[in-house]
């Protein structure tokens, strides 16, 4: 079993460290601390996952969703509960990019749908991390109204 809670001021280390060793970019997360959730191991609290929502106005890009070890289920659950964290702060919509078929067909199955680069958010144009996927082959944006989900 493990536990989901949102990160505190004193858990910024310990991401930076499990992220860096992740080779996940760990800028900005100390500006939208509130909207990144930890999951850890119910048996020692070692950190095991993390997801982030990088907010911009009423939308959110997701970032930083890294699993050491876990099952597709965890997966599911882990952005389930960023989907309800982003739900709670009232936000319109949540954004990601995946990679591989196998990613899509994850979100997909949590209601994202795809969405053209031309369709994307100018404010989320704006963003380092959104900037950086146009260099990366094969990635793809994807995005889910808030409207679908259940609190």
């Amino acid at each position: 079993m493990h536990i989901i809670r949102q990160a505190q001021t004193e858990d910024v280390e310990k991401i930076n460290e499990f992220l860096t060793k992740a080779e996940v970019t760990v800028e900005g997360i100390e500006a939208w601390l509130n909207y990144f959730l930890l999951m850890e191991a119910d048996e020692d609290k070692n950190l095991i996952g993390t997801i982030g929502i990088e907010p911009f106005g009423k939308i959110g890009l997701l970032r930083s969703m890294v699993l050491s070890r876990g099952t597709v289920e965890d997966i599911l659950f882990l952005i389930q509960q960023a989907l309800k964290l982003a739900k709670d702060k009232d936000m319109d919509a949540i954004y990601c990019r995946v990679h591989n078929q196998h990613s899509i067909q994850l979100f997909q199955l949590l209601g994202f749908q795809e969405i053209e680069e031309v369709d994307i958010p100018e404010v989320l144009k704006e963003s380092n991390v959104v900037k950086s996927v146009y260099t990366v082959d094969k990635s793809h944006f994807m995005y889910i109204s808030m409207n679908i989900v259940d609190k």
